[in-house]
């Protein structure tokens, strides 16, 4: 142990004149409490031994390996070292005794710590905070603090008032996308960004609850992400414009087809899948054909003056092509690799892949099915099993060539606008067919049973049913008009 003094020599200290002299405090004095005996005790002590130390024949040795040193190394005797322990252990004994205090004053338990002690006090005060807007918020919904707004929201009254203001809000959306488009064509992309970025947002939000987190990975939200980039920071980019035309007015659209997407205007989800396959198609269909004839996917117009404006096969097909197998690798490396374990432990999480398989009335389904019963690879009996090699590489390989297949009529729509608006009006129709087809199939059977409710009819007071009679004959005649 070493001890670090000032630069004065040992021929240099001076003895300290008796007034001078440190004398040790009166002891007996009842009036000092423990404590300030304790401290008295280590400042005479300290002071002690300082003077001591200024005054000792002792030799003194310098440390010369650190040259920014400016002290004057001592060394102890043993006697001296014990001291200093002993000196050691007081003080420590005083701070823990002055620590225990200061604890007891704040938490009210000298053992226990003060950031626990915070740290539980923060928690409390979030959890009582978090009781009170969620007590708040219930009573201002649903009027009652104690009812929970999920179960509020589950009533007959609050479902149809929230179907009745969503059918009214998909029909305003499409009224002001029309408008947008026929009157302020330029600037559709910034609508169609603006609304779509809205679309996706509430979509990740209800789908990671709803564990469909992995559809939010498949190619059409690839495609909306290159319209994006297209639009917000590369709008004179026409390789990239080309390859989000192809793909957006062949997969895209053949998708509506295929996924059976319908216009059901009180219903977000299939609204939000409908717009996430039909608009890059609008977007795309606005820069193909503008109405001043500056398309940037035919940049060569502009220098040529009528030069004619061709997709060519890098563009309807080479560059759509890579593209898709650019994001074909990115879905097999997420769920293949990276997310492997979650997959294979978490059955009911639903993929695409797990979807198409699993639903027997799709066409994508039937038509692979009937083709690997076909080709021999799926015995006749043999139903798709999502999590077998071969069921996964079947429908890899089927859905590269279905999306080169929709790639067909690109060229044609490319080249001809009449040609282009008829296939966004059939798909278009297509998907209020299948919406007419909701309301009348799923609303009908709704209204039909609470027909069948309303026939049964109780007969009046005071009339015998085995009589019958006029009232009888009224009560029927209500009911058969109801």
């Amino acid at each position: 142990l070493f001890c670090c003094v000032t630069e004065q020599m040992p021929d240099q200290a001076t003895t300290p004149s008796p007034s001078q002299s440190l004398q040790p405090p009166n002891r007996g004095d009842e009036k000092d409490d423990e404590n300030s005996n304790q401290q008295d005790e280590i400042l005479f002590d300290v002071n002690t031994f300082l003077q001591k130390l200024a005054t000792s024949s002792t030799s003194f040795d310098y440390d010369d390996s650190n040259d920014s040193d400016d002290g004057t190394v001592v060394t102890l005797t043993e006697p001296e070292l014990t001291s200093l322990r002993k000196l050691n252990k007081r003080i420590r004994t005083l701070i823990e005794e002055r620590q225990r205090k200061f604890r007891r004053s704040v938490t009210g338990d000298e053992k226990r710590r003060i950031r626990d002690h915070a740290r539980d006090k923060i928690k409390q005060t979030a959890k009582q905070t978090r009781h009170s807007v969620e007590q708040t918020a219930r009573r201002v919904v649903t009027g009652d603090s104690s009812k929970r707004i999920a179960d509020w929201a589950r009533e007959a009254k609050v479902v149809k008032t929230v179907d009745k203001f969503s059918f009214m809000l998909g029909v305003f959306s499409l009224l002001s996308t029309e408008y947008v488009l026929l009157k302020y064509p330029q600037h559709f992309g910034y609508f169609y960004v603006a609304v779509m970025s809205y679309m996706i947002v509430l979509r990740i939000y209800l789908y990671s609850k709803a564990r469909y987190i992995y559809f939010l990975i498949d190619f059409c939200y690839f495609t909306n992400a290159s319209c994006f980039v297209s639009v917000l920071l590369l709008p004179q980019n026409s390789t990239l414009w080309r390859i989000n035309y192809a793909s957006s007015n062949g997969l895209l659209l053949a998708a509506i087809l295929a996924w059976r997407n319908s216009l059901v205007f009180h219903s977000l989800d299939k609204i939000t899948s409908f717009a996430l396959h039909m608009m890059p198609c609008l977007l795309t269909f606005l820069q193909r054909w503008p109405s001043d004839g500056s398309s940037a996917m035919c940049p060569q117009q502009l220098d040529e003056g009528n030069a004619e404006c061709k997709l060519g096969v890098q563009g309807a097909f080479t560059d759509p092509v890579l593209f898709y197998i650019s994001w074909q690798a990115y879905y097999i490396i997420q769920t293949e690799v990276i997310d492997r374990e979650r997959l294979k432990g978490d059955p009911d999480l639903a993929t695409s892949m797990r979807w198409i398989t699993r639903d027997t009335k799709n066409p994508m389904h039937k038509m692979a099915l009937s083709a690997c019963r076909a080709t021999g690879i799926l015995k006749q009996n043999e139903k798709f099993d999502p999590e077998t090699v071969k069921t996964k590489t079947v429908f890899v390989a089927f859905q590269l060539f279905f999306m080169m297949s929709t790639l067909v009529p690109v060229p044609f729509m490319f080249s001809n606008c009449d040609f282009h608006w008829v296939c966004l009006m059939l798909v278009f129709g297509f998907a209020v067919w299948n919406g007419s087809n909701y309301y009348f199939e799923v609303f009908a059977a709704r209204y039909i049973q609470k027909f069948e409710d309303q026939k049964k009819v109780v007969a009046p007071v005071g009339v015998s049913p085995a009589k019958g009679g006029d009232d009888d004959k009224l009560a029927c005649a209500v009911t058969k008009e109801e």
